[in-house]
């Protein structure tokens, strides 16, 4: 298993959907939330995705597909 540290930014439209509930039932990763500032208007999340390198790559796609901005975090690819 690998995991990825990513930085999520959503705007402000997208704050109030399930993107993340919709990763976690569509794709087979794991999420670990390690920091989160949601406001009314914009939100970001600093968190893990646990998986292999293919389900990540989907998860990704998903969220960036869904008006997400998905940076990586330095350091972000780890192997069990």
């Amino acid at each position: 298993m690998n995991s990825m540290k990513l930085k999520l930014i959503y705007p402000e439209d997208k704050i109030k959907e399930p993107l993340l509930s919709k990763v976690c039932k569509n794709f087979n990763i794991d999420i670990n939330i390690r920091k989160a500032n949601v406001q009314e208007k914009m939100g970001w999340l600093e968190l893990e995705f646990i998986g292999n390198d293919e389900e990540m790559e989907k998860a990704i796609n998903f969220l960036v597909e869904n008006g997400v901005e998905v940076q990586p975090i330095e350091g972000q690819v780890f192997t069990e």
